[in-house]
């Protein structure tokens, strides 16, 4: 996963102050970064959770008359013990759940739940590009919150499906780069 040791680890313990924060900066810049791209701990745990797996909460504006997509309003990230938990306290007040993304299939791993923010899923639904790390692991979603048509794409294929989805089939799995839902 990552070297035990760094440039920044590997610097003297001397360095002036300036470079130290400047180092501290980067480290906590990286690990917030990775947590948010999904790194997780290795050990299996049940449910096909994972001890330490980053679980997040994605916030997305509905699509704006002449837009072709929704944009991302917010994206909050947790790892550790509890992540799932502190994931679903985070739901922002006036907005509606529409999908729970799994890293597996069947429901398995890592954790996305997207929210919309301008309501529940109607015709004209959310659509939006995942973020990178999702684009290469996204195997299986639940939809909801009016929600019960989707369609995704990437570069090997596309799919529409209704209701939850426990593999988005060999085509798109772990190769999604759109993803449009509503309410059929």
């Amino acid at each position: 996963m990552f070297a035990k040791t760094s440039a920044a680890a590997a610097a003297p313990v001397d360095a002036p102050p300036q470079a130290r924060r400047r180092r501290h900066a980067l480290l906590a810049a990286v690990l917030g970064a990775t947590a948010c791209l999904g790194v997780t701990a290795p050990a299996a745990t049940a449910a096909g959770q994972r001890a330490g797996a980053t679980h997040c909460v994605t916030v997305l504006n509905g699509v704006e008359r002449g837009e072709g997509e929704s944009t991302v309003r917010s994206r909050t990230c947790f790892s550790g013990p509890g992540a799932g938990e502190r994931a679903e306290r985070v739901a922002p007040a006036g907005a509606t759940q529409l999908m729970l993304w799994a890293e597996h299939s069947d429901w398995g791993g890592v954790y996305d739940r997207v929210y919309g923010y301008d309501g529940p899923c109607d015709a004209a639904g959310y659509s939006f590009t995942p973020s990178t790390w999702w684009s290469n692991n996204l195997s299986s979603f639940q939809v909801m919150g009016g929600c019960n048509t989707s369609y995704l794409s990437g570069p090997r294929g596309n799919g529409s499906f209704t209701g939850q989805v426990s593999y988005v089939g060999a085509a798109l799995n772990d190769a999604v780069t759109y993803v449009k839902v509503w309410r059929g």
